[in-house]
């Protein structure tokens, strides 16, 4: 998972590089020649446009606004890879689909082949495609002419690595850009016969695991000495005798051997602790209604999604115009049993550094329209796409930050958290932390269609009139959870008043199944 930059590092840059403008104006052309030649007769141009140009103009346009739209521009195309290609084809798509849209809708596509479209997808996409790759071979004939630098070593550590995958490749490719070059991986070996004698980014593949010893003193006799043998982390295709194997032989000849992942110091450390770490004899069983409304919320979420397309479109723009690009905002958040995702809501404040890296003061991040939008809510609108994917309901306690987990976090994360919850009902930012705690947890044990429909009714309610503080809920719930889990002094004489008044008698039967 790729994170995008902070709101303050990720200003769009509107910009589009010569070779991109170029292929957006020409690919069109090309289409319409390869398609037929005779389309690009001028006619009565330019007293009355014909269609075939109607087309390449629109398609250009349309050509011109992915490019910028899907930045395609701010890839550096001397380190072209794959993803660029996908983003590439995708823009492409995106501009056949457009102009298409709007000619039918107008012209009917007529005078224009309908082949025409793809035509010019293909060409614009191939067109940009060879651009970055002629980019990328010529950087790399510049790399490969630059002089090494005078502190490089006489004698490079040389290593054979056992295994072939994604990760070796990486592994050969990142030791030959290194500068001063230390380490050159002259072998690789492989289990598969069929891959023996082909070669992995330059590296040929010379055997099998079991030849370790035999390629080792072959190189030696060449005058090359193996210092270091690496193991691709896959090691599912080595049998456990095959590796002690392979070590017996590597200590005989004094050749040590590590995991790829230790030689390129990749090795993750111990995850420090916080408190949003679960721990789980804390945890509660939830009801199985979690699980039975998962399909239905799920279904929900879709249907909401398309009807507020519209809504969130609007609501994009006034983001776009007030607090700038990007207008999708995001934060990692602590989701059911610990596990962390993305959530993403719209910007309503602007960035808290400004493009000179100072900060902003805090009074002038969120402007009166952002205040608006939080109020109302919409900017949750973009959640219904983590309520899709799993990460959240609809319903339920709302995601923390790491840092903003009571200290027993691992009742309220036994289920997926919510877009609107029970404590946002019933006073959300106005009740404390653990006050928080005790309405979301006593909402897991409690949880019915009944209650959601009340959570559903009373979110509309505080999108319309504010929030507002229900002393009563929050006393319940605070009683309720200290008789339950925890003791006095974690509410504080709150928590005791609320025992000793028992204004939630009757609570427990209006909101239970």
């Amino acid at each position: 998972m790729r994170l995008a930059s902070p709101a303050s590092r990720d200003r769009i840059r509107f910009h589009i590089e010569a070779c991109d403008l170029s292929w957006a104006i020409a690919a069109s052309f090309i289409a319409l020649a390869l398609r037929d030649p005779a389309l690009l007769e001028p006619g009565g141009f330019p007293a009355e446009i014909p269609a075939p140009y109607q087309f390449a103009l629109l398609s250009t346009g349309c050509a011109i606004l992915m490019i910028v739209g899907f930045r395609l521009s701010d890839h550096m195309g001397q380190f072209f890879s794959m993803r660029d290609a996908w983003a590439i084809c995708a823009a492409s798509a995106c501009a056949v689909a457009t102009s298409c849209v709007i000619l039918f809708t107008f012209t009917r596509l007529e005078g224009v082949p309908r082949s025409t479209p793809l035509i010019f997808g293909l060409v614009l996409s191939a067109g940009i495609i060879s651009s970055r790759v002629a980019m990328c071979v010529l950087h790399k004939d510049v790399q490969r002419e630059r002089p090494r630098g005078s502190d490089e070593p006489a004698e490079l550590r040389r290593v054979i690595v056992i295994g072939v995958d994604g990760f070796v490749s990486a592994a050969i490719k990142l030791t030959d850009c290194l500068s001063p070059r230390t380490t050159q991986i002259v072998a690789a070996l492989d289990g598969r016969a069929f891959l023996a004698g082909r070669k992995i980014a330059g590296v040929s593949i010379v055997g099998g695991p079991r030849d370790i010893g035999a390629v080792i003193d072959e190189y030696a006799v060449h005058g090359v000495y193996v210092d270091q043998v690496w193991l691709s982390e896959d090691k599912g295709f080595l049998p456990s005798e095959l590796v002690d194997e392979i070590i017996s032989q590597c200590e005989a000849r004094g050749v040590a051997i590590v995991g790829m992942s230790e030689a390129l110091n990749l090795i993750s450390s111990p995850p420090a602790t916080s408190a949003a770490d679960v721990d789980s004899g804390q945890k509660l069983e939830a009801p199985i209604y979690f699980e039975q409304k998962r399909l239905f919320e799920a279904c929900v979420a879709s249907l909401l999604f398309v009807l507020a397309l519209p809504i969130a479109l609007c609501v994009a723009y006034v983001v776009f115009l007030d607090v700038g690009a990007p207008i999708l905002f995001w934060q990692q958040r602590i989701g059911r049993n610990g596990q962390k995702f993305l959530l993403y809501k719209f910007r309503t404040y602007r960035a808290p550094f400004d493009k000179n890296g100072r900060p902003v003061a805090e009074e002038r991040r969120l402007s009166s329209i952002g205040r608006m939008i939080r109020a109302t809510r919409l900017d949750e609108i973009p959640q219904l796409y983590n309520v899709i994917l799993g990460h959240m309901s609809l319903i339920g306690p709302r995601p923390l930050l790491p840092h903003d987990q009571p200290d027993d976090p691992g009742r309220r994360l036994s289920v997926r958290p919510g877009v609107t919850g029970w404590a946002q009902i019933n006073g959300g930012t106005a009740v404390t932390p653990e006050e928080k705690n005790a309405l979301d947890v006593w909402y897991i044990k409690h949880a019915s269609l009944r209650l959601d429909l009340e959570i559903a009714v009373g979110t509309l309610l505080v999108a319309l009139t504010g929030e507002k503080l229900n002393g009563r809920a929050v006393d319940h719930a605070i009683g309720w959870y200290r008789r339950e889990f925890a003791s006095v002094a974690a509410f504080g004489p709150k928590a005791e008043e609320a025992l000793r008044a028992d204004s939630f008698e009757g609570f427990e039967e209006e909101y239970s199944v």
